[in-house]
């Protein structure tokens, strides 16, 4: 064989089988400017300023082209890592360790496409941590100089009662009222007491009376949504009356309950949207009543009798469902339904929860509570570790629990929500967003209970307006401003506001 084709054969082979890559262009849109050199030239120990990465600017991106085509230890990147040193008066004899801080540098701009070293994402907040700090909201001393500031008081049981004495905590029609959220849908025991807003304190009680013609209930039947005031369907149901029925005792509170985002995990299926599984309780002491629930996809009735902490469910198609709380963007078919009531003159919203309290008599036989379960009451206020211990009760009574006076949060339990606040001055940026109620999966037979019919008692009824809201942030100085607006539109529809409990 000629000596010309054996050397040719040669050099083919070596080139074959060496390592490196073959030349390839270097793309311009993937070399660094000067802020990423000198964020990639900070993490190996070279500081530099704007003007000194600007300098070597044209020098690092030869030595990336360089390296892009022959690779990282190629002689030519040497040479350039070694120019580049000596144009920053960095020291170039003994070990070269500054040789091999460039060459570092250089290596993780090839590695990162020109962007250099980036600080780590952060991952999205898992639902656990998010769901801690919602429920343990009133451990933390900002949120509760907040509130406390405007005369709001928040509360994890509200004291929604029809009859209790003047200046004192016992009655003769006095019920709690809890709102229990889940951690997890499937897993009852795994809820926790979501926290409430009222106007004034549990032990004040500051009621309106609006006339029962403004309350109004809806029920589906097929497709339809049909809206009744709350006098029809007492008359429906059996249990109006005449001399009570013309004004109701009204109160309204916001729900602040821990619903899912889309970019957590650990909290719903994929392709499911988003939400947080919640029931209401109610014990109403020694008395009975028949409880009215109504949201925008329908009312439900149960009747709740004395004993014990009675939770509230959905009645879907002859099933009871806990409701659900989602995120108003993640429920656009809610919102639609929404849009569509309202355009009929309805009086709906999806975020409000109706609880009407009708009172039945005692002297009658064979009404049947509900009974369809009850809460985790021994877990009620449960927090994960370093969560200082709840607050003491309101007037030493079991179940009328409220947080007077919050005990110093910790840095765990104001991390989560801090994390998701951002900087000091978005505080005038709404922290809750609005939440739309709908419900979830069937559970077992609904019981409305029975009996009822006739057995109503001549006394008020009390009607509990929540409005639901979620933390997407800092609770802020916006959101006390929404509270009170709210407020104040409910007392535009009273002929009377104050206490029936602590004279004025």
């Amino acid at each position: 064989m000629p000596r010309v084709i054996r050397v040719a054969l040669i050099a083919l082979a070596v080139a074959l089988l060496a390592p490196g890559r073959a030349p390839v262009a270097a793309h311009e849109s993937t070399l660094p400017d000067a802020a990423r050199v000198a964020r990639a030239f900070q993490a190996e120990g070279i500081a530099l300023n704007t003007a000194e990465a600007q300098g070597i600017l044209k020098d690092v991106h030869l030595a990336l082209r360089e390296a892009q085509a022959h690779g990282i230890g190629n002689s030519k990147v040497d040479f350039a890592a070694v120019q580049i040193a000596s144009d920053l008066g960095l020291p170039l004899s003994g070990a070269a360790t500054s040789k091999r801080q460039v060459l570092a540098a250089l290596g993780a701009l090839l590695r990162d496409g020109g962007r250099g070293r980036q600080p780590e994402p952060v991952p999205p907040p898992a639902w656990g941590a998010y769901f801690d700090s919602a429920v343990n909201l009133w451990h933390q001393p900002d949120f509760m100089r907040l509130v406390t500031a405007r005369g709001f008081h928040p509360v994890k049981i509200s004291w929604e009662d029809i009859g209790r004495h003047e200046g004192s905590v016992w009655g003769d029609r006095i019920s709690d009222v809890g709102i229990w959220v889940r951690r997890d849908e499937a897993d009852p025991a795994s809820a926790r007491l979501a926290l409430s807003v009222r106007r004034d304190s549990n032990f004040r009680d500051k009621v309106l009376m609006v006339p029962a013609e403004r309350i109004k209930v809806h029920q589906r039947v097929g497709d339809r949504t049909i809206e009744k005031t709350l006098p029809q369907r007492l008359r429906e149901l059996g249990i109006a009356s005449a001399a009570r029925d013309r004004n109701v005792i009204v109160s309204n509170q916001f729900a602040i309950v821990p619903v899912p985002a889309r970019s957590m995990h650990g909290a719903w299926p994929e392709g499911v949207p988003p939400r947080a599984a919640f029931t209401f309780s109610i014990f109403p002491y020694g008395s009975t009543n028949l409880v009215i629930t109504d949201v925008i996809e329908g009312s439900h009735e149960a009747i709740v009798g004395p004993g014990q902490h009675q939770l509230l469910f959905a009645n879907v198609d002859g099933a009871r469902a806990p409701f659900t709380a989602s995120r108003a963007e993640d429920r656009q078919d809610l919102l639609k339904l929404e849009r569509e009531l309202k355009a009929q003159g309805m009086d709906v919203d999806v975020q409000r929860y109706y609880l009407i309290q009708v009172p039945l008599r005692r002297d009658v036989a064979g009404l049947q509570p509900s009974n369809m379960g009850t809460p985790p009451f021994r877990r009620a206020y449960e927090g994960p570790v370093g969560y200082p211990a709840a607050p003491a009760m309101e007037g030493g009574v079991a179940g009328g629990v409220v947080a007077q006076s919050a005990p110093a949060a910790t840095a765990k339990s104001q991390q989560p929500m801090a994390d998701m606040a951002g900087e000091a001055e978005r505080r005038r940026e709404p922290g809750l967003a609005r939440v739309a109620i709908g419900h979830g999966e069937s559970e077992g037979p609904y019981f409305a209970g029975a009996g009822f019919r006739g057995a109503r008692a001549e006394e008020p009824i009390r009607v509990t307006v929540v409005y639901f809201v979620t933390p997407v942030g800092q609770v802020s100085a916006k959101d006390m401003e929404t509270f009170a607006s709210a407020f104040a539109q409910w007392d535009g529809q009273a002929i009377w506001g104050g206490s029936f409990v602590v004279k004025q």
